[in-house]
């Protein structure tokens, strides 16, 4: 059983989350964008950034391919796109915003698999010009910024490894989010 674009697209639309970045790890994933890659942007990611993307409404996706097959695994646990991303978020050291995330996904799978990850913008979603942002555990910042992320991976009904992702700031846990 699949889930439809438009529904996902739907789902997007309709949360009140500020922030979204879908990772998708799928055969023809890159169906869910209506084009290429967005345009790579090099700041510093200072505290000006990050108080200026915390603004703006994201909403991103990376996938492991482009409207193509993907390999499931290496012969591990993971495929080589969900390796490369827990690999990355785990030896991070610094912030990172989803474009480097993806650029050291993008040049891992390409290097080492026949698919090519995009990251995109989900269309028609309402996507602002933020960005989705990663806080390596040991991230310093004032009391009332306190920002987290949580990464989950777990098998679902088919056997499949699912990634899940959640950026917390301080708003959540007062709302009983943790």
């Amino acid at each position: 059983k699949w889930i439809s674009n438009q529904r996902i697209v739907d789902r997007v639309k309709a949360t009140k989350a500020k922030h979204v970045l879908l990772m998708v790890d799928s055969c023809f994933s890159g169906t869910l964008m209506r084009s290429g890659t967005t345009p790579e942007v090099k700041e510093t990611i200072d505290e000006k950034y990050i108080e200026r993307l915390k603004k703006k409404k994201t909403r991103l996706v990376i996938t492991s391919g482009g409207n193509e097959p993907v390999v499931d695994s290496d012969g591990g646990q993971h495929s080589l796109f969900a390796l490369k991303l827990i690999d990355t978020l785990k030896n991070n050291n610094s912030v990172i915003n989803s474009q480097i995330l993806f650029e050291n996904i993008r040049r891992y799978v390409v290097s080492n698999a026949d698919q090519t990850p995009e990251r995109a913008m989900v269309h028609k979603t309402g996507h602002d010009g933020g960005d989705f942002l990663f806080f390596p555990k040991n991230y310093k910042s004032s009391p009332e910024k306190k920002v987290g992320i949580g990464i989950q991976v777990k098998k679902n009904s088919k056997n499949e490894f699912v990634i899940v992702a959640v950026l917390m700031d301080s708003s959540a846990s007062k709302a009983g989010l943790r």
